[in-house]
């Protein structure tokens, strides 16, 4: 080699080659390729927190905006509603009490019907809400209308047994005022006779009804009338004229029917004496 011609360059020693790894064991480069993995229930659970957690989110959203809604929102929509007294409407017709609802922009609706005899036909006879309550405008108010005084009809109950009597009379919505027994050769024994006031009549609701009831067969004989609230003079002569004698206290025969005896519906034989006393008079 001559004096002018470069040195070649110095050579590295060979490094020495690692020691060879035991059989079975793993090099960090394998180690660094492995992904670090969970349980299977460690992963249920890292799931099911992040579900509660967007829940949790989301309910606390809910509730900020549900309190937002209510402090806010809600006051302003009321206050912005006007609020009315409601009006008196009883002993007014439907058609006023609508009227009158209207003016205050509130509506009526019918809640129902009722007899009520205080209360004439047609007429409010009770509200909801009660009068002098505060509500806002296009509100409800609900109305009862009256039927006024009900009144019934005296079903027909000639030849009809008691007990069928009974049950026609209840049905009709009447009463059973009382129960007086005649002989009778057109009617059975036990069955109806007459009633009084008679079949047909239109009466006031519960109103009583007095039955006349065959005893069977018998000889001639009368039904006393009722003669309360008559003249006195007339009933005296005509039950005179029927053959009957008639005695009345006192020594002046004027006014009208206070007493009598026998009693209303009582039988009364011919040419019986009668008792009957007028109001005025005088012993």
């Amino acid at each position: 080699m001559s004096a002018g011609s470069p040195l070649p360059p110095e050579r590295e020693p060979p490094k020495p080659a690692p020691d060879p790894a035991p059989p079975g064991a793993r090099t960090s480069a394998d180690r660094a390729r492995e992904l670090p993995r969970l349980p299977g229930s460690r992963r249920i659970a890292v799931r099911v927190r992040a579900v509660l957690q967007i829940v949790g989110f989301a309910l606390f959203a809910f509730a900020v905006g549900l309190s937002v809604f209510n402090s806010v929102i809600m006051p302003r929509l009321i206050h912005n509603t006007a609020i009315v007294r409601v009006p008196d409407l009883s002993h007014l017709s439907y058609e006023q009490a609508e009227r009158l609802l209207a003016s205050l922009q509130l509506r009526i609706m019918r809640a129902g019907e009722r007899f009520e005899a205080a209360v004439p036909r047609g007429l409010i006879l009770s509200q909801d809400p009660i009068p002098d309550t505060p509500v806002r405008m296009r509100g409800r108010v609900s109305v009862m209308v009256s039927l006024g005084e009900e009144f019934s009809q005296v079903p027909d109950m000639i030849g009809s047994s008691l007990r069928s009597a009974r049950l026609q009379i209840d049905h009709a919505g009447l009463g059973l005022a009382g129960i007086t027994r005649a002989p009778s050769d057109e009617i059975g024994l036990g069955m109806v006779v007459a009633s009084d006031p008679p079949a047909g009549t239109v009466v006031h609701h519960n109103a009583g009804v007095g039955l006349l009831i065959s005893s069977g067969p018998g000889g001639e004989s009368f039904v006393m009338p009722n003669l309360l609230g008559r003249d006195l003079r007339t009933v005296k002569s005509h039950l005179e004229s029927l053959g009957f004698k008639v005695r009345v206290p006192g020594h002046e025969v004027s006014g009208t029917v206070i007493f009598q005896n026998p009693p209303p519906g009582s039988p009364v034989a011919p040419r019986a004496t009668l008792l009957i006393q007028g109001s005025e008079s005088r012993r």
